[in-house]
């Protein structure tokens, strides 16, 4: 089991949803609804300690929904880090947490309906971000 899965599985099992937003709620992370440039859909930031996820207030609730369990990722597995600063002042590389974070975001997701998937004899990554509601592609990543 991959460390992703396993800390989904983890989560799950301490807060008993895979639920985004009462993931959130659960975890004390505070969700709040932006008017943000179109090219951003979201993210996090801690002040005083508490981490807080911005959403465009602009996205479907499939995205959002998305972008919230993405945001999650970044909270669960990135603790510390800070994106921002890392690609402006180092070369270190942005895109791995970007593709982690896709990876918590499809299994969280996954899990929320998980029973869905029971007696399929062999689920696609076009199966999974059909009954998800994602784009397809970061599915694809997300099992890469």
């Amino acid at each position: 089991m991959s460390e992703i899965r396993r800390r989904v599985k983890e989560l799950i099992r301490q807060y008993g949803t895979a639920e985004p937003s009462t993931l959130s709620e659960k975890m004390g992370v505070s969700v709040i609804t932006q008017e943000l440039p179109e090219s951003i859909n979201g993210f996090t930031v801690k002040m005083y300690g508490q981490p807080f996820v911005v959403l465009n207030q602009n996205l479907d609730d499939d995205r959002s929904r998305l972008t919230l369990a993405h945001e999650l990722g970044h909270i669960v597995l990135h603790e510390g880090m800070n994106s921002l600063n890392l690609s402006l002042n180092t070369r270190f590389c942005v895109s791995r947490y970007e593709r982690e974070a896709d990876s918590f975001a499809v299994m969280l997701l996954t899990e929320a309906i998980g029973s869905a998937f029971e007696g399929m004899e062999s689920v696609t990554t076009e199966t999974i971000a059909r009954m998800i509601r994602i784009p397809q592609e970061i599915v694809d990543r997300a099992f890469l």
